[in-house]
């Protein structure tokens, strides 16, 4: 039996209908009061005449509508009313009852809504001179008369129809629709009281017991399927099989559990539907009021080396995904959920409220859809690879947040950091911070270009950034050897920049690292007294990754409405086609110092020139408009140290002025791509001051 406060203002013929039906037993609820604004109105008579409760106001004596809402509200809370009933009630109400009662106020109108709303629909119609009109039976929001509709029923206007008539036809239509619409309506939420049901299904069953536990003690049933009905049964928590359920036993293999009208019925209905629930009613499918659901592991099996095609396909979820969309769809019913974390909250409202606010319900159906569209952006990649498509007709790729940022790459700017569900285990989203505050935007950039370039390397190598270029790079026997002379390569630099390894920084480099300042130090490992000494400065951040090269993921990119996708940039000097075009040929160190300086210049933003010896950087241009200012300002930096060095350059030399720069400065030799058409101006001006030039043919742009 349902509680409920009728709302009346005049006659109360609808008042009466209602109080009939209890009485015939034609519905099932008990009128806990009767609410009138109208002291003197009939209605309150009809109230007295049946031994109802009642409540009169006039409004003009309270302040404004929350004041006696808030009157009526503390009536109808003693009186444990669920459900008002407007019959005739000629004021809008207001947000004090809307939000103690939502989806539980119920008006019936006379036409067919949303034509003719509000006062005098029946003169309204009468005047617009339809053929048509009739009731219309519908919830109750904050508009007039804009709620979700519920039922209507169509009365025909005679030719010669008075007002009188017309209302006649109308109340007779109203007195037996409204008993029986709210029947409808109570029986379907004293069904849904009955029977409470979630649908537990997991893969990962972090907390999955107690979350199962105190769901069936809130009185829910709980259907399941395959390991997690078996972890449940085995724990005492009674459990309803899924095959129950759908009166069809799991078939091939466990491919098709939850793939039935019974299920899914239940998860899309609209309870509040009539078409919906007569429906269910009719073929015998319950709702399910929460789903709680994880996939299979596809992501953890592609991750594993020795997985087979045939274990990965197996793996693909189908039944999961189906169920998961079909309640996040139809969320404003069904609570979703997905991952263990948001457990607590669930239950937390279910204890306190009854049910998942519609804000929690919304976040939660989100969040499952972002889940799916991420399983299956990994599946569509892992087919696109089989197939060995490069670039397909669409891309999905799919992000997991690491960390939220401060900021972006201002202050005003907002940031987030995401990685790659399967991304190289050597790189900075996966790298594990030892010591230090969080990264920022520009720390994280900066990072990954220190780690990019010390990656060229397979002797021991210190790489120091900033602004994503080198500002100095060294190599040498030890790692304090190499650090020193990247350190020497622009001492000035360095300040506030970072520092990346390629082996372990010991005691003996640690110390030369704590004289200055930095943001971040990158290595393989650091020694046990390297790192106790390092972490006593509070802000250093320490970060340790494995080096290994060769990364075969794609590069992306983003523009303004767009993304540009390429290979990373992998070409060494041992694929180049050298070339030497000057009469004199590199001697042997010189080859050395080019080699370096060909795998520096290529991590150095375009237009790029780079003055090296054969183990470190003296002098790096970088991100000029032309490639002359580039060489001017490595040159510049070089200073004397230029004498006697080498110069390598990200592109060809569309003039001779950059070898004319670097004559004047002591460079020997030169390596470049070449290809200019007028390179022959280049070799000429190289032969004339004694400069060996090499050609690689390729060119290492980098913008």
């Amino acid at each position: 039996m349902t509680n409920i406060a009728v709302f009346a203002s005049g006659n109360g013929t609808n008042l009466q209908a209602i109080i009939d039906a209890v009485r015939n037993g034609d519905l099932d609820s008990e009128i806990k009061l009767l609410v009138c604004d109208r002291p003197g109105a009939y209605c309150v008579t009809r109230a007295k005449q049946a031994q109802i409760p009642y409540l009169t106001f006039s409004a003009k004596e309270f302040a404004g509508k929350a004041q006696y809402e808030e009157l009526i509200l503390n009536e109808l809370r003693a009186l444990d009313v669920e459900y008002i009933v407007l019959a005739g009630y000629m004021r809008l109400i207001g947000p004090t009852l809307l939000n103690e009662f939502p989806n539980r106020i119920v008006n019936i109108h006379p036409s067919l809504l949303p034509a003719f709303p509000g006062k005098d629909g029946i003169g309204q119609a009468l005047a617009a001179g339809v053929k048509v009109t009739g009731v219309t039976i519908h919830y109750v929001d904050e508009g007039m008369d804009t709620g979700p509709i519920i039922a209507q029923k169509a009365v025909e206007v005679s030719e010669n129809e008075t007002r009188e008539s017309l209302e006649k036809k109308i109340h007779a239509v109203e007195h037996e629709l409204y008993p029986t619409v709210l029947q409808d309506i109570f029986g379907t939420q004293r069904r849904r009281k009955m029977n409470k049901r979630a649908l537990i299904s997991v893969s990962d069953k972090s907390n999955v017991i107690e979350f199962a536990q105190e769901l069936h003690e809130l009185g829910f049933e709980i259907l399941s399927t395959g390991g997690t009905k078996k972890a449940l049964e085995g724990k005492g928590i009674p459990v309803t099989g899924v095959s129950e359920v759908t009166g069809f036993p799991e078939i091939l293999d466990g491919r098709v559990k939850t793939l039935n009208p019974m299920i899914h019925g239940g998860l899309l209905a609209e309870f509040d539907k009539p078409t919906h629930r007569e429906q269910l009613d009719k073929h015998g499918i319950e709702p399910i009021q929460i789903v709680c659901v994880n996939l299979y592991p596809f992501q953890e099996t592609i991750a594993r080396e020795d997985t087979s095609e045939s274990d990965a396909i197996e793996n693909i979820d189908i039944g999961g995904p189906a169920m998961l969309r079909a309640a996040a769809k139809n969320h404003d019913y069904v609570t979703v959920l997905i991952d263990p974390a948001d457990y607590a909250e669930v239950l937390t409202q279910l204890r306190e409220n009854g049910e998942v606010d519609k804000d929690t319900r919304r976040r939660l159906a989100a969040k499952v859809f972002r889940h799916t569209a991420a399983y299956d952006a990994l599946i569509a990649d892992y087919m696109t690879h089989l197939a060995g498509e490069e670039f397909p007709e669409k891309l999905t790729i799919t992000y997991e947040l690491k960390q939220s940022l401060r900021y972006g790459e201002n202050p005003h700017q907002k940031a987030a950091f995401y990685r790659k569900p399967l991304g190289s285990r050597s790189s900075i989203p996966y790298a594990e911070q030892l010591h230090g505050k969080e990264l920022s935007y520009n720390n994280i950039n900066d990072a990954d270009a220190a780690l990019q370039m010390v990656k060229e390397f397979s002797e021991p190598a210190a790489v120091a950034v900033k602004h994503m270029n080198p500002c100095g790079i060294g190599i040498g026997a030890t790692v304090s050897d190499a650090f020193a002379k990247a350190f020497a390569g622009d001492p000035v630099s360095i300040f506030g920049g970072i520092i990346a390894f390629n082996r372990e920084v010991d005691l003996k480099t640690a110390e030369k690292l704590h004289e200055i300042f930095l943001e971040i130090i990158i290595a393989p490992s650091f020694s046990q007294d390297a790192l106790e000494l390092l972490t006593k400065k509070k802000n250093l951040r320490l970060l340790t990754i494995p080096l290994v090269s060769g990364s075969k993921e794609m590069k992306f990119t983003s523009v303004g409405g767009g993304l540009l996708v390429q290979d990373y940039d992998q070409y060494t000097f041992d694929d180049a086609t050298i070339s030497i075009p000057t009469k004199r040929e590199p001697s042997p160190e010189e080859w050395e110092a080019l080699k370096f300086g060909w795998k520096v210049v290529k991590h150095v933003k375009s237009n790029a020139i780079v003055v090296n010896t054969k183990d470190m950087t003296l002098g790096i241009g970088a991100g000029q408009m032309n490639r002359v200012g580039a060489a001017e300002i490595a040159l510049k930096q070089a200073g004397e140290k230029a004498s006697g060095a080498v110069l390598a350059s990200d592109a060809f030399f569309p003039m001779d002025d950059t070898v004319e720069a670097a004559a004047e400065a002591g460079i020997t030799a030169i390596i470049q791509p070449g290809g200019s058409i007028r390179d022959e101006d280049s070799i000429k001006k190289a032969d004339e001051h004694g400069i060996a030039m090499v050609f690689t043919g390729v060119r290492h742009f980098k913008h």
